[in-house]
């Protein structure tokens, strides 16, 4: 399971701390008439976007508007309010010139900042703790849409591929160009992989017919697991797999910033029908379409059948934000990132040159360097079969069709130790009745099976 560690600031929040060390000047003793004045002290701001105000009433002007967990630099307390120092705020920018003294209610401010468990369901404040991707798409889906631009409207008036308009925001002004300048984020909060498991417990055969689909045959042999032990991944942060999690996770264990790129104004679209009506709008507020962009390159590794390890890097590609529904095909069950194109990567020197026709077993990123050396990889087949149906003039007659639940061992550092498992499971396809696969992935992590990844084959019309 995952290692549980005590809370820790993040880097920008320590470097406005280290900024904060010396107390003001203006902390210094105090006179009859005047609130006492105690030594400063650093508070969070607690709120998504907070006003600092030039005095201590609701309705002061606003001398600047700072995100979640901004570091301030407590000087007074009185009636609610807050006389604080504000220095600037990495996220927003370089340091002020100078500080810039104002008032805030107190209640808006702790001393420590948030957590993302802390900021629950809240997208801008989960955004503003822990800046991502993600974190950026769901603030943007959560910010309140007015009547007419809300779905309900737009279906009876907007036409399709018409550019839909939202008013700027400057608060997701300010988190867009966060990201455009990229961030680094952490393991522990882009992957979560859960309890231990036994991988048999997800190996499940339709060994009874529905509809018009055949009953599986069970397994004549149970299959066996290879013994597990510590091996080449002894942490959470030691490796993702490309089939189980998406961009956010995968810079986050390689150690690469990530930056969103806009690319495109939000438009109306729909999913199968032909209109006129739209069904949804394209991304999220005002980012109709992006790239992610990685600095460095983001190292994907792959690992074939026979071993081979290949290794090509990726700098920007198509973020899929167009919010269609998926209809058909192949996909992964939960998150994954779709294995890379040629003409979007370029191989890395030293790794085996993969052909077109490869069988990749798996493609996955480390903090540092896969070794190039090829891998140890063990198949085992487990048989089954069902009978496919007379279909003239492909088939005059029912006929059996044979194949197996494979068990793919991979071990990456060639030790007797499986690092990583792919367990094949066949179906028969809704229409041929050929076999098509479900494929799950497992990490050894530490001695323990995790999954990592679950992909659904289908036939479609």
């Amino acid at each position: 399971m995952w290692t549980h560690h005590r809370s820790r600031a993040p880097a920008w929040a320590l470097s406005v701390v280290a900024a904060l060390a010396s107390a003001s000047a203006l902390a210094q003793g105090s006179t009859a008439g005047t609130p006492q004045l105690a030594p400063a002290k650093v508070r969070y701001v607690q709120g998504s976007w907070v006003n600092l105000r030039e005095s201590a009433q609701a309705q002061a002007s606003v001398l600047a508007q700072v995100p979640a967990n901004t570091a301030l630099e407590q000087l007074t307390e009185r009636d609610g309010w807050c006389a604080v120092l504000y220095r600037g705020d990495v996220r927003l920018g370089p340091a002020l010139a100078a500080p810039l003294q104002a008032h805030v209610s107190c209640n808006l401010l702790s001393d420590q900042p948030l957590t993302l468990a802390q900021a629950g369901k809240d997208a801008a404040r989960a955004f503003w703790v822990a800046p991502s991707p993600n974190r950026l798409r769901a603030y943007g889906n959560a910010l309140p849409r007015p009547t007419s631009l809300q779905i309900s409207a737009l279906t009876k008036t907007h036409p399709p591929e018409a550019p839909v308009v939202y008013p700027v925001r400057p608060e997701f002004e300010a988190a867009k160009k966060l990201l455009r300048a990229g961030v680094l984020l952490r393991p522990d909060q882009e992957i979560n992989r859960g309890e231990p498991v036994d991988p048999l417990v997800d190996l499940k055969l339709a060994t009874r017919a529905v509809d018009h689909i055949p009953a599986v045959a069970p397994l004549a042999t149970r299959p066996v697991l290879p013994a597990i032990a510590p091996s080449y991944f002894r942490t959470h942060a030691s490796v993702a797999l490309l089939h189980e999690t998406d961009a956010d996770g995968l810079a986050a264990v390689a150690g690469t910033r990530i930056s969103v790129v806009p690319t495109g104004a939000p438009h109306g679209s729909f999913n199968r029908h032909m209109g006129p009506e739209i069904e949804f709008v394209t991304g999220f507020w005002d980012v109709g379409s992006a790239d992610l962009a990685f600095a460095p390159a983001l190292t994907l590794y792959a690992v074939t059948h026979q071993g081979l390890v290949g290794a090509r890097a990726l700098r920007q590609r198509y973020w899929d934000i167009s919010n269609a529904d998926h209809y058909c095909g192949g996909h992964y069950l939960g998150k994954g990132f779709d294995d890379p194109r040629e003409d979007e990567t370029v191989p890395v020197r030293g790794y085996a040159k993969l052909s077109d026709t490869a069988e990749v077993l798996v493609r996955l990123v480390v903090p540092g360097k896969l070794p190039p050396d090829a891998v140890k990889v063990k198949t085992r087949r487990y048989a089954t079969s069902w009978m496919q149906p007379a279909d003239p003039p492909i088939r005059d007659k029912p006929q059996r069709k044979n194949t197996a639940v494979m068990v793919h061992e991979i071990d990456v550092d060639r030790d007797g130790v499986a690092d990583i498992l792919r367990i094949d499971t066949p179906a028969p396809g809704g229409m041929s009745f050929e076999p098509v696969f479900d494929w799950r992935w497992y990490l050894n992590i530490n001695g323990q099976w995790f999954r990592a990844g679950y992909w659904v084959d289908q036939e479609c019309t």
